[in-house]
């Protein structure tokens, strides 16, 4: 009997010690939570990386403090700190310095190269985060939101990310053909206005590198209305269809006449702008909004006030619009390290930057450098243009009634409101991991034909060519594949 009650004794005590240590460990995750955000002795640090966002760069010190500040006063204790990207390329190196553990930040921007990131587990899921965010939520576009339930990985909050085409006011209303091209912008009207400004310019056209800011103009006059598109009853990328054709000759026609950037295939985004400003060229293509606004000031301070843009239209013929915009998922934007220990914290710094006074942060810069507060009014100064988003590109949550100065010109403004009218959704497909080496691989087909059709290094009938090559390379196994999923 003694014995039965010892035992029961020293059950009775293990147990009173398991319950103390439950009652511990089920207080200890509230107890880290609390802390989730640190504490004015020991604030949490919270890492970030981005494109052209470097530590020591004019503006970026007052940045992080005044997030810095204003989390505090949310009782948020964060110390952010900005790190610089590998040398090279950002949106090349920056995916495989984060895969293979050379950088690590907590919040990291991509600007590609993030999809098999993702497909590992190596990016954390932002849905619960954004449905519990009072701000992010609140100044979300329709294909923002779309975008996000496709790709839940990575955020950016600006408009939909198309090319809008301006011209120097100066020169386009000193064509006898400008009138005709805006009250009906058919490809031949594009034409005429490319042909007069020969006249005032080295290259009427240029771009960087590639012809997708021509794409935004041209694909849906000769009916590039989508990435996939059906043709004779299946499902295939409208890079090789008739349509893409057709395009590709036009462009050739550009290059033949001296109307296109003969250098366009060699030239950068810096190099392409430097040739726009100075007036070797007349016509670029900018994204809606922030870009083309930048376009819009830095031409007046070279060009003179007459020299503001002019936003053209989409050129019209089969369709009518800018490039479709693709929802499947985010090209660009801000990810949270999956490996992360401050993911709360991260995303506390993105939520902030939504708020009004991150909006304010964002969009006008930083009191005292880029604006000035006069009797309760936020004035923009001469350094304000200087100043360009470092989380947040949209104007969406940003309240201007105290503000004095323009915060985005008529052109980019203009551009903005164009991107709505002109606007047309994508049909597109996140192709499984096995079937992207042969997109990538027709892709790769796809450039080279294209670039040597349009230079006049292969004549136009050799497209035909280029599609058997396309569909021998994955192109009818991925039309298979489409078939199941559209």
């Amino acid at each position: 009997m003694k014995k039965l009650l010892v035992i029961a004794l020293i059950a009775a005590i293990a147990l009173t010690g398991l319950f103390a240590q439950a009652q511990t460990e089920v207080k200890a995750p509230a107890q880290e939570k609390e802390n989730v955000y640190g504490t004015p002795e020991n604030p949490v640090v919270v890492t970030y990386l981005c494109k052209d966002v470097n530590p020591n760069d004019a503006g970026n010190p007052e940045l992080v403090k005044a997030i810095e500040e204003g989390l505090a006063k949310q009782g948020k204790y964060i110390k952010l700190q900005i790190l610089e990207a590998p040398a090279g390329s950002y949106k090349t190196v920056v995916p495989i310095a984060f895969r293979t553990g050379q950088i690590a930040p907590d919040l990291i921007y991509f600007q590609g190269g993030d999809q098999e990131i993702a497909n590992e587990g190596m990016l954390t899921d932002l849905t619960a985060y954004i449905e519990g965010s009072t701000y992010v939520k609140s100044i979300m576009g329709s294909h923002n939101i779309a975008a996000m339930a496709n790709y839940p990985y990575l955020l950016w909050l600006a408009p939909a990310r198309v090319q809008i085409p301006v011209i120097r006011s100066d020169w386009f209303n000193s064509l006898a053909s400008s009138k005709a091209l805006i009250e009906n912008p058919t490809p031949e009207n594009y034409l005429a206005v490319f042909r007069e400004l020969k006249s005032l310019c080295k290259w009427p056209i240029t771009t960087d590198g590639t012809i997708a800011k021509l794409d935004s103009v041209f694909n849906h006059a000769f009916g590039v209305t989508a990435t996939i598109v059906k043709e004779n009853g299946q499902w295939v990328y409208s890079k090789a269809t008739e349509a893409e054709k057709n395009k590709l000759a036009y462009y050739a026609q550009l290059y033949k006449e001296g109307l296109l950037d003969a250098e366009y295939v060699t030239k950068q985004w810096d190099t392409m702008e430097q040739a726009f400003y100075e007036g070797t060229s007349a016509f670029v293509a900018g994204t809606a909004g922030a870009v083309v606004n930048i376009y819009n000031n830095k031409i007046v301070q070279t060009q003179g006030a007459g020299a503001e843009l002019t936003v053209l239209p989409p050129a019209k013929g089969i369709s009518q619009a800018y490039q479709s915009i693709d929802v499947t998922k985010e090209s660009r934007g801000f990810g949270i390290n999956a490996d992360s220990k401050v993911k709360d914290a991260a995303f506390a710094v993105l939520e902030f930057m939504a708020s009004p006074e991150g909006r304010v942060l964002d969009k006008l810069g930083i009191e005292g450098l880029h604006y000035d507060t006069v009797n309760g009014k936020k004035v923009l100064n001469e350094h304000f243009t200087e100043w360009w988003a470092r989380f947040w590109d949209t104007l969406n949550g940003l309240d201007s009634s105290d503000v004095e100065g323009v915060v985005m010109s008529p052109a980019g403004l203009g551009s903005l409101d164009a991107a709505q009218k002109y606007y047309a959704p994508d049909t597109n497909v996140i192709l499984p991991e096995d079937l992207l080496p042969l997109k990538d691989a027709m892709d790769k087909l796809y450039m080279e034909y294209s670039t040597d059709i349009i230079r006049g290094v292969r004549p136009i009938s050799d497209f035909d060519e280029f599609v058997e090559k396309w569909n021998a390379a994955g192109g009818t196994k991925i039309s298979a594949y489409l078939a199941t999923v559209l």
